[in-house]
């Protein structure tokens, strides 16, 4: 009888622990990142709302969702079953989402729906049980829940706003009319599983709270400190103004980070050391490097191992001088570019997302946004000034939903420096430390990797001390560029050419010399 009393026991635990096994998977499986699709009617370019689609994507990518961007006349039918969320864009308000197949299968769809901008359709609006209403020619103040913080916003000439919500409904911010019964209207909205913005700006405080609503609807919501940012830094800056700011930064115990340039060869140059000493300064003084990455001009497909192997040469530089970058700074595009993805960004697990250029040059798009381990959303600190507030500007600064970083460009001047500073005092806000708060950092290149924690570099695995005089060369093999039989029939072709020339130029000098002796004989008696 014991014995068989032990087995019940023994059968009965290992029941609990694999039932409890079981009942865990499906916690686990909610850890998996999640793909969203963002469909959007136009580029809008000639009103540069090119700009918006970016901002969506980068604040996807800083919540850990995956984002697939496409046009809507391109969408396939049956294709939203793929994804687990779907945001619908409107750009260009002149114009409708011709794509019955899309519109369809949106309103079959069972998973997370946003819907930004204008011309929200009724069964849109059904899903978010509320009642449309069409707003002309006003003006609004973006206001928080209390009104403690409000931003005067850009006149309207139409929107979309939502009345009689749910009690469900979550509300982020309001629309407060300039107009003589000032009556409030929702700004962001969720019901469940679907949301609605009336419309999306890239800077301010209407991106904050933008942002805290599609964090909300993804789960994905947090509350994070801003990590200064100087934007710009080249090897041609100012390197005493650079030099003066990090003092400054340093003596008030602000951290900061720096997204900086470097360059290819010519790490020898007396300009280059000069640099580096400063980036060493930097580092001592509690900031933090990301390396920015290249202009890009007349790439292809093929041009993926040059690029790789310009990034880990550039590295293996920083790393000759003792600077050590945290993780890699990159316009938006850069993350819809599978060429730029797989031989550059992959290299890092923190990114530093910034604005797009006016003209970015893709060498393969792919429109299929990767994630990483921590990404920043690049937000010009000039866009949060037009905030005014009932106590301190510091208060947005503990709204921020995703991991941000609020820049400032680079002074180049003494008066330049000072108006930063000033500037700085205004926001009064508490700034993110990557020393004391931010997760392990890694970058793998070639034939050397980084690692920053808790103020300490890594240089290959080791931890390293920063010094302040010219350190002595390390021994870190260059990465040399893979040799193919067309660069070697190329090289070849160049020495055969080379020695034709060179000796087609010396039968060409003996016969002007020939020539020359022979006409002057033709006088001489």
């Amino acid at each position: 009888m014991t014995v068989k009393w032990w087995r019940v026991v023994s059968w009965l635990i290992s029941g609990l622990l694999i039932g409890g096994w079981l009942w865990q998977l499906p916690a686990q499986a909610k850890v998996t990142t999640p793909k969203v699709l963002l469909v959007y009617d136009s580029q809008n370019v000639a009103q540069q709302d090119q700009r918006k689609v970016a901002a969506v994507q980068r604040i996807l990518t800083g919540i850990q969702v995956r984002v697939k961007t496409e046009v809507a006349a391109d969408y396939q039918a049956g294709s939203l079953r793929h994804y687990q969320g779907v945001i619908t864009m409107i750009n260009w308000p002149q114009t409708d989402l011709n794509n019955a197949a899309f519109v369809r299968d949106r309103r079959r769809f069972n998973g997370m729906k946003l819907h930004i901008g204008p011309r929200l359709t009724a069964d849109e609006a059904a899903g978010l049980h509320a009642k449309r209403a069409n707003l002309y020619q006003q003006q609004f103040t973006l206001q928080n829940k209390n009104g403690h913080l409000h931003q005067l916003l850009a006149f309207s000439e139409t929107m979309v706003a939502l009345t009689q919500l749910p009690a469900k409904a979550q509300t982020i911010g309001y629309l407060k009319s300039q107009s003589a019964d000032q009556r409030r209207y929702p700004y962001g909205t969720i019901v469940g599983k679907q949301g609605y913005l009336p419309y999306l700006s890239t800077g301010g405080y209407s991106f904050v709270l933008a942002a805290q609503t599609i964090a909300t609807l993804f789960s994905q919501a947090g509350h994070y400190q801003p990590l200064l940012t100087i934007t710009k830094v080249t090897p041609y800056t100012n390197m005493a103004v650079l030099e003066r700011l990090s003092l400054k930064l340093y003596q008030r115990g602000i951290p900061f980070a720096i997204s900086t340039t470097t360059v290819g060869n010519h790490a020898h140059f007396k300009a280059f050391q000069r640099f580096a000493r400063v980036l060493r300064l930097v580092e001592n003084r509690g900031g933090v490097v990301f390396l920015k990455m290249p202009a890009v001009g007349g790439v292809t497909t093929s041009s993926g191992p040059g690029l790789s192997t310009l990034i880990d040469n550039e590295l293996i530089q920083f790393a000759q001088n003792q600077v050590y970058p945290v993780g890699i700074s990159a316009s938006a595009y850069w993350n819809q570019d599978v060429i730029y993805r797989q031989n550059a960004l992959k290299k890092a697990d923190h990114l530093l997302w910034l604005p797009n250029p006016a003209s970015p040059v893709y060498a393969k798009q792919d429109n299929t946004a990767t994630t990483f381990k921590q990404s920043f959303y690049g937000l010009d600190a000039a866009s949060l000034e037009t905030v005014t507030q009932g106590s301190t500007l510091g208060k947005v600064a503990t709204d921020f939903p995703i991991p941000t970083a609020v820049t400032f460009t680079m002074p180049n001047s003494q008066r330049s420096l000072q108006n930063l500073m000033c500037r700085l005092d205004r926001l009064n806000y508490r700034w993110f430390n990557p020393a004391t708060q931010g997760t392990p950092t890694k970058i793998t290149s070639g034939t050397v990797s980084f690692g920053y924690q808790h103020g300490t570099y890594f240089l290959n695995g080791q931890a390293t001390t920063i010094t302040d005089t010219q350190p002595q060369p390390k021994k870190l093999a260059a990465v040399k560029m893979e040799t193919t039989w067309v660069n070697r029939f190329f090289k070849t072709q160049g020495t055969v050419l080379l020695a034709f020339f060179s000796i087609t130029f010396i039968v060409f000098v003996l016969f002007i010399v020939l020539g020359r002796r022979l006409y002057l004989n033709m006088f001489k008696r």
